[in-house]
């Protein structure tokens, strides 16, 4: 074909992308690190033969593919991503055949047959790189190289290369597995720049000090016991790591730490050491996210303990022992669960989250509502609720153990991933699609509706303190705050027209769900669906979406939370003259404190009290209106943001922006904390 684009170069290009979404914002707004240890590797075995190109958004690959087609394209294949890169891939190699396209990372079948079915369906993939992408794209490279890149010629030797699948006249070719056993190999892909022009974006930065997990959960992609040694990065090359992100990023406050353990190795303790000094002089980060270890809670909370912004999460996806035995879980014991809560909400940041998933094998309504107040019972923070997704490469979407639990699924469009991207001048779009549970042989899709709409209440009116104050009280009362939430489900009747119009709406888009992949994937075909995706009308994260609405109409929603804690008290007999009088009273200081949190963060509110809230915030805010004293005269309380305050909220809201739900998920995944008014004495 002659065509300008595929003009020569002194050195071929080879194009890495591990794209987002970023038609209704950027859906996946993080450093490209996996991608980019790749790169990185690639550049230093094979930089002499080839021109390696990085890229996350898909403007910036369009840009580049309109201005020379590589001899190589390669795409990661994450669940949020798949649909997008396998659009440009498919697209790309439609107009220019000879292009080798090579597809990597988690999102890709174990079994066999299903692997064939997979590369059949997409057959534009020429090789697919299982585990890790580094040794087998520069196997790829060497040996397309070999045969003057005549993929034909490769293929029907049925060669096997390392990490590698592929198809040759319908026969799967499956190279042999090999894991980077130094990985310090890798070159760092902050150190050698190659990550250098995401700083500015609005991407947060990533860090990885260890690959792979002991554990072997089946709904997980990383429970493969391909996965299960662990191999750590120099902690020199760490320390060097966390410097230059911090001297380099601009008005980010966030970290994520790719560790799928972090915290629970010893070495974990010098990290926290390095990260720490970098935060005593760069402020940053602020907020840590990693995945804490499922053992040695005395270690995590030692870890926690050193940070500033890291809250680790005290999963148990379920706390019902026949659950955890068919995925595979093992949980912290209940004393060695207590025990990290406690120290957990002791550190300053005073939050603690644990995570529940919905509709797993072996699960019922009672037992995801029972999972529910063990966590709460057990002083968490901030209940993470998940659904079941299927997960192409975990054990738990194999037809065997479909067949086992009975598991019934559907689809739907992955939030935020609707809209069209121009590729080669053409408009296309590439909705994801993912599998989720909605029933199986011991959980029906009823209870699935009611057991989201409950946890709904709990994203809203629990998670993050937003009514903290309310569920302490109950802690020292001696009641369960989810007999709060059973009152609330029970009670719906007794919601404003404005709350139970955001319920309806939840449950309605909840429900846009497809009996198949392919009656998904034709819907967005039809202009008019498309349209009303991308205005926001259908295919919404419902959960951030909902807490976001509610979160608007603070007003309705604290008469529904402290109208709810009224007849909780009255049910127990507990709902005296002096619970009246302190419920009102902190139903102001909490209307003062919360309430437009994110608006006008340099007015001053004031409000006068009978109670001394400096005392009752002393004591975690778990008190007993029977025993607290009342002052006279009141008290004159001042409430606003700090200088700090208002930096980090002006730094968050930018930061969350960007993405296809930012209220829900600033709410989602910012401290609260930092951002409600704090209060002192004023007169």
């Amino acid at each position: 074909m002659n065509n300008p684009l595929l003009k020569s170069f002194q050195k071929e290009a080879i194009y890495i992308s591990d794209l987002t979404h970023t038609a209704q914002g950027i859906s996946a707004n993080t450093f490209p690190l996996g991608a980019s240890y790749v790169f990185s590797y690639a550049k230093q075995q094979l930089g002499d033969s080839f021109d390696f190109k990085l890229f996350k958004f898909p403007d910036e690959l369009s840009k580049n593919l309109d201005t020379r087609i590589p001899k190589v394209m390669c795409f990661s294949a994450y669940s949020w991503n798949l649909e997008l890169s396998y659009k440009y891939a498919s697209v790309v190699k439609r107009e220019y055949p000879d292009i080798i396209i090579v597809f990597g990372g988690p999102n890709f079948p174990t079994e066999n047959s299903e692997k064939v079915d997979f590369l059949k369906q997409r057959n534009q993939i020429d090789f697919f790189i299982e585990l890790e992408g580094e040794f087998g794209l520069v196997d790829i490279l060497k040996n397309l190289k070999e045969v003057d890149f005549n993929i034909k010629a490769l293929i029907n030797t049925q060669k096997r290369i390392l990490n590698t699948t592929y198809l040759s006249k319908d026969i799967l070719v499956n190279g042999p597995v090999e894991r980077i056993t130094d990985i310090n190999a890798v070159p760092s892909p902050y150190l050698t720049g190659a990550l250098d022009k995401f700083f500015g974006t609005p991407l947060i930065p990533m860090l990885e000090t260890t690959r792979g997990c002991p554990f072997s959960c089946s709904y997980c992609a990383d429970g493969l016991k391909s996965k299960n040694r662990i191999y750590r990065y120099d902690s020199e090359r760490t320390k060097n790591e966390i410097g230059y992100i911090a001297k380099n990023r601009k008005e980010i406050d966030d970290l994520v730490i790719t560790d799928l353990n972090f915290g629970m190795y010893k070495e974990d303790i010098d990290t926290a050491h390095e990260i720490a000094k970098i935060q005593e002089v760069y402020k940053y980060p602020k907020r840590i996210s990693a995945a804490s270890g499922k053992n040695l809670p005395k270690r995590i909370t030692q870890v926690a303990g050193i940070l500033k912004g890291w809250a680790p999460g005290a999963s148990i996806q379920s706390s019902d022992p026949e659950v955890l035995k068919s995925i595979k879980r093992e949980n912290l014991s209940t004393d060695a669960y207590k025990q990290v809560i406690v120290y957990l909400n002791s550190l300053e940041e005073g939050k603690s989250e644990s995570e529940i998933i919905l509709g797993i094998p072996s699960d019922t309504k009672d037992k995801h509502f029972e999972s529910l107040r063990f966590g709460m019972d057990n002083n968490v923070t901030t209940m993470r609720m998940f659904q079941a997704i299927m997960l192409i490469g975990t054990e738990m979407a194999s037809q065997e153990y479909r067949q086992r639990y009975g598991l019934k699924t559907k689809f739907r469009f992955l939030p935020g991933t609707a809209g069209y991207y121009k590729i080669l001048g053409s408009k296309y779009v590439a909705p994801e699609i993912e599998e989720i549970i909605v029933a199986s042989n011991t959980f029906d899709e009823k209870d699935y509706l009611e057991c989201r709409v409950m946890n709904l209440l709990v994203f809203a009116f629990y998670n993050n303190s937003i009514f903290g104050e309310v569920f302490e009280m109950f802690r020292a009362m001696g009641i369960s705050c989810f007999d709060c939430f059973k009152h609330m489900i029970n009670q719906q009747f007794g919601f404003s027209k404005r709350v139970r119009e955001i319920i309806e709406l939840f449950k309605v888009e909840t429900l846009e769900l497809f009996d198949s992949w392919d009656e998904a994937s034709y819907a967005l075909q039809d202009l008019e669906t498309m349209e009303r995706y991308l205005a926001g009308e259908m295919g919404a994260n419902e959960m951030l979406t909902g807490r976001a609405r509610l979160f608007n109409e603070f007003d309705d929603v604290e008469d529904m939370m402290f109208s709810a804690a009224e007849k909780t008290l009255e049910e127990k007999g507990l709902l005296t003259k002096a619970c009246r009088k302190y419920l009102k009273q902190l139903k102001l200081f909490i209307s003062l404190r919360k309430k437009n949190p994110l608006d006008l963060t340099n007015k001053k509110y004031h409000g006068l009290f009978e109670f001394n809230f400096d005392s009752i915030r002393d004591a975690g805010y778990q008190v007993d209106p029977n025993k607290l004293e009342e002052i006279t005269p009141a008290i004159k309380y001042e409430f606003y943001h700090d200088n700090d305050q208002q930096q980090y909220i002006k730094n968050q809201v930018s930061l969350w922006s960007h993405h296809a739900f930012p209220l829900g998920k600033l709410l989602q995944n910012t401290n609260l904390v930092n951002i409600f008014r704090k209060f002192h004495k004023v007169g």
